[in-house]
């Protein structure tokens, strides 16, 4: 694989210089950090665009999961060195991804062969290998400049800081949205509407959808309007740890419709089919907890003091389970579970295990008796 030199410790980018580098051709490592998760998940997809060619992703495109519900930490780190190594088929470039590694509860040996895997890469003249971090697995606080694991893997690699935008961009990004769908919004709802969102793109691009939506199919008007109270009717408050508003909502609203329509988005971003399951696994938990707690006569505030949530989370997520039977959701979480083992234990096409789970949960019939959602997925 031919080599070049690269290997001395560069200054943090921002996301506007990584745009200058995806459009004059992005190569070497990445590390994505940071708390702005949107923006990570839209540059991983912009580098992706600019490399892949259609057809070829299965050769030249290498999503690495170091979630130990996928494989063991040492088996991810040897395909990630096996896929430095590789060499594209049929296009210049290919592209890893790696994700789900926790840095901070690597082993030594583990931390030094990633730092290996991330300088070959970064000498390369055929490689993209990006290192995504959530969020929660790789604080960005002003001591990370001078942390040990800086200084390991900072002359490996770039490393990008996606930070949560300012206000007044979010508000500007906001009704860009709005405009470009020929939806009127006001300075005041759109104000409104970033503070719901705890000022993250994220749930913000969600509750987005959903007011264009609204303007255009439920309220009207040439052009259709969002004013303030239309805000306020429609939107859901948000926290900075808010899970996922698509997912959280579409699981809430026991629709088929909705569910399946999270999927989708969730197959094209090209996530984790087990990471989608373990986000709607863990609103599934929720809810049985919570569907018991309500039957044992505990109200909305003691719920959310046990679990450790805000009162109008759990306010919602009681509205949403109020006509469903403690057996419809208790069969839901098991069915979840055995899909999460038919996940890892077979070679089945994942996406249609999810597809397969969601019709079992979401089904009209679901909602009226657990027998009719008994039968296990086939594998």
């Amino acid at each position: 694989m031919p080599e070049k030199k690269q290997n001395t410790k560069s200054a943090i980018l921002t996301p506007d210089a990584l745009a200058v580098e995806i459009k004059n051709g992005a190569l070497g490592s990445y590390i994505f950090f940071g708390e702005e998760d949107y923006l990570k998940t839209h540059y991983r997809d912009e580098i992706y665009k600019s490399i892949m060619e259609d057809g070829f992703e299965i050769f030249n495109y290498f999503p690495i999961s170091f979630s130990p519900a996928v494989q063991t930490k040492e088996e991810a780190m040897s395909r990630l060195a096996d896929a430095v190594q590789a060499i594209p088929m049929m296009q210049d470039k290919k592209l890893i991804v790696a994700s789900d590694l926790a840095l901070a509860s690597l082993s030594k040996d583990l931390l030094d062969a990633l730092a290996v895997s991330l300088r070959r890469a970064n000498e390369s003249d055929d490689t993209v290998c990006i290192l995504y971090c959530r969020a929660d697995e790789l604080e960005a606080d002003y001591k990370f400049e001078t942390s040990a694991l800086y200084k390991k893997l900072s002359p490996s690699a770039k490393l990008v800081q996606f930070d949560l935008q300012p206000r007044g961009k979010l508000i500007s990004w906001t009704k860009r949205h709005f405009t470009k769908e020929t939806v009127l919004m006001t300075d005041e709802a759109a104000g409104a509407l970033v503070d719901l969102a705890a000022g993250r793109m994220t749930p913000l691009s969600f509750e987005i959808e959903k007011l264009i939506c609204y303007a255009k199919y439920v309220k009207g008007g040439e052009p259709p309007r969002i004013e303030y109270e239309d805000v306020i009717k429609i939107a859901v408050p948000s926290e900075q740890d808010e899970v996922p508003f698509a997912m959280l909502n579409a699981a809430q609203s026991w629709k088929l419709t909705e569910i399946l329509a999270v999927f989708n988005t969730a197959r094209e971003k090209r996530e984790e089919p087990i990471v989608v399951l373990a986000g709607l696994s863990r609103i599934l938990l929720d809810m049985l907890m919570i569907k018991t707690a309500s039957e044992a006569a505990l109200s909305a505030s003691e719920i959310a003091k046990v679990m450790k949530m805000k009162d109008f989370r759990v306010t919602k997520y009681l509205s949403s389970i109020a006509k469903v039977p403690l057996s419809v959701i208790e069969n839901a979480v098991r069915l979840a579970y055995e899909t999460d083992l038919a996940l890892k234990s077979t070679p089945q096409d994942p996406w249609l295990l999810l597809d397969t789970l969601a019709v079992k949960i979401y089904a009209p019939k679901s909602l009226r008796s657990a027998e009719s959602v008994t039968a296990s997925p086939k594998i």
